[in-house]
């Protein structure tokens, strides 16, 4: 596939991005196969897999018994398994708390390494795809099977779409795409999750933090009526005494530091008195054209306003504002 693609490592915001292709090596594919696999699942995982369908897919959470996130995923059925969408650094991990359960199960839990990953986004993103396969993107589904590529359709922060197959079914696809899009690379992809504040799960971050504290209520990744699954308990009870006080939101700053890491870092609000407060916690972050940096933060509530400027505890020299409001 190197033929087909070119170098660019130039990440924008969605307001400014062309029509951009890009190879999510960030990200793994996993399969569930077996007869169990879908009382398995919905043993484990917070949404009701039956209502899961070839035509549409749905966000979802795996957790502890406490109610703590392993990772949050995308999950559709495709044939006669499910597969879902995780990120790297979280994937052996998943796995191994995935199948710790499944001994006397008759199911198969595994990252499909054959299939190829690529993201597609930016203005006419859609057009492309129907002028290369000559038919209309049903605007009701958003899982599309099309000479054996998997198409996902999501929605925010823009219309963008997850590809999905075998190598051999891709090459005619990119070999078209690179004529009309720029490549990029999965900070790219990255930055849109940032943008559409859907937290970013990597291996620092999971295990760490309630389901609902993560903002994953928004994306209807939990189900509170279907039967038990690790951490019902705790997430109903958290849901019950409605005790969150968190949410997922994105910032953005000028910043020319590029080797910084800020992953767990306090982000900060200085009133005006010059006194320092707690706002939140640093899940992800991604550098951006020009020289600016936009951080997803899961952030108290009650710091979430427009006219607020924030600081890194350990960069006070820059300034950051919310982004996604």
């Amino acid at each position: 596939m190197k033929n087909y693609i070119f170098n660019n490592k130039i990440i924008y915001l969605s307001k400014d991005l062309p029509i951009t292709y890009m190879n999510l090596d960030g990200w793994s594919i996993i399969c569930v196969t077996g007869l169990d696999k879908k009382k398995y699942l919905n043993g484990q995982f917070t949404i009701d897999i039956n209502m899961i369908s070839h035509d549409n897919y749905k966000f979802g959470a795996h957790c502890n018994i406490n109610g703590k996130v392993w990772t949050s995923f995308l999950i559709f059925q495709y044939k006669h398994f499910f597969i879902y969408i995780v990120r790297s650094s979280v994937c052996k991990r998943h796995i191994h708390e995935l199948k710790k359960y499944s001994l006397f199960s008759k199911v198969n839990i595994f990252e499909e390494k054959k299939f190829c990953l690529f993201g597609l986004c930016g203005l006419n993103s859609s057009k492309l795809l129907e002028n290369f396969f000559s038919i209309k993107l049903n605007k009701k589904k958003s899982v599309l099977v099309i000479q054996n590529i998997i198409i996902l359709k999501i929605n925010k922060p823009i219309e963008r779409f997850l590809i999905i197959a075998y190598k051999k079914y891709l090459v005619d696809l990119l070999r078209f795409i690179n004529c009309k899009a720029k490549y990029s690379n999965g900070m790219q992809w990255l930055e849109l999750d940032i943008e559409s504040c859907f937290p970013i799960m990597n291996k620092e971050i999971m295990g760490h933090f309630i389901l609902q504290s993560l903002d994953l209520k928004k994306w209807d990744a939990i189900n509170f009526n279907k039967g038990c699954y690790y951490g019902q308990e705790i997430l109903c009870k958290y849901e019950n005494k409605k005790i969150n006080k968190f949410i997922i939101c994105s910032v953005i700053g000028k910043s020319n530091n590029y080797n910084a890491t800020y992953i767990f870092e306090p982000i900060e609000y200085k009133d005006i008195s010059g006194n320092r407060c707690n706002a939140g916690m640093v899940l992800s972050w991604v550098h951006i054209y020009k020289k600016k940096i936009l951080l997803q933060v899961r952030m108290k509530k009650n710091f979430f306003k427009k006219e607020n400027v924030f600081f890194l505890s350990s960069h006070q020299d820059i300034n950051f504002k919310i982004y996604n409001i």
